[in-house]
């Protein structure tokens, strides 16, 4: 076979590097390792899965120039993870009581250790603007 590319376009590939993201790799650890924290309720696992997953689906978000301002994003998904949080520590107290939630045990824990990823989220999105 012949080889029909110009000398050009195989100029301008050599010139422009090709770069991978990071943000996919870190985005399954921080997911599988926010499961495994939380399932098994180890808390500073689930914290540390939970604020890494969210600072890279940030990453993305940042990196692809969808958002004018991405650290809004993380507010977002701290918030998110707040009143998520906030609300399985009422079930698991039983300040709140849901017939299909009765029977779970641990949400106290667990709702208590996404809270804490969202406020070091929140924190952490904070911080960035100072940098």
């Amino acid at each position: 076979m012949a080889d029909r590319s110009s000398s050009t376009s195989s100029a301008t590939a050599a010139s422009q590097p090709t770069t991978s993201s990071p943000w996919p790799v870190l985005v399954a650890v921080g997911l599988a390792a926010s499961e495994v924290g939380i399932v098994v309720d180890l808390f500073p696992v689930a914290v540390v899965g939970l604020v890494v997953f969210a600072a890279s689906v940030t990453g993305i978000v940042a990196e692809s120039n969808r958002f004018g301002n991405p650290r809004s994003f993380a507010y977002g998904f701290g918030l998110l993870f707040v009143l998520g949080g906030t609300a399985l520590y009422a079930v698991g107290t039983g300040l709140v009581t849901l017939a299909p939630l009765e029977g779970l045990v641990g949400l106290a824990s667990r709702g208590s250790a996404i809270a804490v990823a969202g406020l070091v989220t929140i924190l952490g999105a904070a911080t960035s603007q100072y940098r």
